[in-house]
């Protein structure tokens, strides 16, 4: 073993337990040097004894015993410290390190009497651990429910659900509870009390003749396994309110591939939400979706006919512009999807599919991946996106069941009949028309370098790298060998708007600490390069835009990056809507 090994090792005993290892030291110390000490006074003539007037000096054998009997304290010492450090289970009856049971105390007790109360406060001490772990399971079921509502949205979540609650099932199965967590909805539905009308002569249920004769009053559902019919979608959608009536409508309730069919939601096949209750749908996730301006959200699932254990879950968010469905779409898409052309960007993953289409952001989850869920999730996102464009059918949602029975409806309004199927033959003006026609995100998108690019480019909506004051920028990952960073750049209205977000983000990071220094970089108004806890921006100004990198763990390749964008931006980009 080597020096440095020995002395790592020392180190380690000594920061362990430092007491015996200092003692240990002391001893092993006083060992070596006590020969050293007595050839020394040796030399000294320290033991000569005098005889009357006579220095004699002793006998060599007398030295060396009274030099053995001294180091023999020092090494009696060190070895019942290292005797300390181990246990010989022959020579001791019982482990000091290990925890007695009651039993094994049983020797400490005075009679039969005190150990067998020992015993049952023992016992009394197990129960109420074990009613603890009860009732902590319990609560875990409880989250283990609030959790599955919020794993609906997320494809991977929904389908490792199961695997953790089956994982849990030992747990309960451990402990003696018998009462695992239920996923389905097992409540009964209401007493069709028409039908108990008909009940044989012998019943005692008594039925009342008006009751009876009493017509049918919901239309006829659709084979099943289709979805529901136009009447029933018309019927659906008058009783969605206002705002979310014309999302509710993108829905697909009506002519569904064989063997599938939509599910309820208790008396319903949709749910609709506003800003305000989305929590009740996506608790846990709401905050995420008010942070890109949601304005509400339409919901139906979807199962094959006769087996609702596994489902699709289809959600539509609108969005305040498109710009920020963007950037949601964009902060959820993980790496690993595979890009699919549905509406101006989408993915599947897992047999799900998202996307995003003008200012709506949707979500169909699957909770298994298999290719007819993946190939239905498909289906569904088409003709979803086809009823997102402007025009797409319905461009407005069918008329309630009094309006649909008109003999003649208003020209250019859908009946219930043709609106759920057929596409309108004019197209609609969009709701919120953008401010700059001829500016979409992927304008803006363009103007960051390709090379060295890793991914699709993204864009954030707020809190970029951190500060509050830095939102809607248009960014990209990228890497040049061993080094990474992130290249940005944020349009503004004008050149003084731009300029005093500038000096707002200087501020920023000298308030953070770091080292900033100006450059000067051609094309350009100005620039900064900060330096803190070891990464590097380099960022600048150019007209009405701020952009540069961030995070770059090397400085040259940061201002190469900078330098290449400030001489390819042009003076004045165009900025995106009119709140940019």
């Amino acid at each position: 073993m080597s020096l440095a090994n020995l002395w790592a090792q020392y180190r380690d005993e000594l920061a362990s337990d430092p007491l015996l290892v200092l003692g240990l030291s002391a001893a092993l110390v006083a060992l070596a040097t006590t020969p050293i000490a007595f050839a020394v006074l040796g030399r000294l003539d320290w033991f000569q004894a005098r005889r009357g007037r006579v220095l004699q000096r002793p006998a060599f054998s007398s030295i060396v015993v009274g030099m053995l009997l001294v180091m023999g304290i020092p090494a009696i010492f060190a070895a019942l410290v290292l005797k300390s450090r181990s246990f010989d289970k022959n020579r001791y009856e019982f482990d000091p390190n290990r925890t007695w049971s009651v039993l094994e105390q049983g020797r400490g007790y005075q009679s039969l009497k005190e150990a067998d109360a020992a015993v049952k406060q023992e016992m009394e001490r197990l129960a109420l651990e074990r009613k603890n772990l009860v009732d902590n399971v319990k609560k875990l079921d409880e989250a283990m429910l609030a959790l599955r509502g919020v794993a609906g949205t997320s494809p991977m979540v929904a389908q490792r659900f199961p695997g953790v609650l089956q994982s849990l099932a030992g747990v309960r199965k451990s402990i003696g509870l018998d009462g695992p967590q239920q996923l389905m909805d097992f409540t009964a539905p209401p007493v069709d009390l028409r039908a108990m009308a008909t009940a044989p002569t012998g019943s005692s249920t008594v039925a009342s003749p008006a009751i009876a004769a009493a017509p049918a009053a919901a239309p006829t559902p659709a084979p099943a396994g289709q979805g529901l019919s136009p009447a029933e979608v018309a019927s659906e959608l008058a009783s969605v309110p206002e705002p979310q009536r014309a999302l509710a409508a993108m829905l697909p309730l009506s002519d569904l591939p064989p063997g599938w069919t939509v599910g309820k939601s208790g008396e319903r096949h949709l749910e609709t939400f506003n800003a305000e209750n989305l929590y009740e749908k996506i608790d846990g996730r709401a905050e995420s979706f008010l942070q890109y301006g949601v304005k509400g959200m339409a919901y139906a699932f979807y199962h094959p006919a006769g087996d609702p254990s596994n489902e699709l879950q289809l959600y539509i968010f609108e969005m305040a512009d498109p710009l920020k469905a963007l950037g949601k779409y964009g902060s959820e898409k993980p790496e690993e999807a595979q890009p699919v052309t549905i509406g101006d960007q989408g993915y599947t993953s897992a047999g799900s599919t998202l996307f995003y289409a003008g200012r709506y952001y949707t979500q169909i989850v699957s909770t298994q991946d298999d290719p007819k869920f993946a190939a239905l999730a498909l289906e569904l996102a088409r003709r979803v996106a086809a009823r997102q464009k402007p025009g797409g059918a319905p461009a407005s949602p069918p008329a309630p069941p009094a309006l649909a029975a008109s003999p003649h409806p208003a020209a250019g309004t859908p009946t219930p009949e043709t609106a759920e199927t057929q596409p309108a033959k004019a197209p609609a003006p969009a709701a919120n028309p953008p401010a700059a026609a001829d500016v979409s995100p992927a304008t803006l998108f363009a103007f960051l370098p390709a090379a060295h690019r890793q991914g699709d480019p993204k864009y954030v909506a707020q809190d970029v790298f951190g500060y509050s004051f830095l939102s809607d920028v248009f960014m990209a990952d990228y890497k040049d060998g061993a080094v990474a960073w992130q290249g940005f750049l944020r349009p503004y209205r004008d050149a003084q708007e731009a300029k005093a977000m500038f000096e707002k983000y200087i501020a920023g990071v000298k308030k953070d600490g770091a080292e900033v220094k100006s450059l000067a970089v051609d094309g350009a108004d100005e620039t900064i390069l900060s330096n803190n806890i070891g990464l590097v921006d380099v960022v600048f100004r150019k007209g009405n835009t701020l952009a540069g990198a961030n995070g770059a763990t090397q400085p040259a390749q940061a201002e190469a990056f900078a330098r290449a964008l400030a001489k390819s931006l042009p003076a004045n980009v165009p900025a995106l809507g009119a709140g940019h």
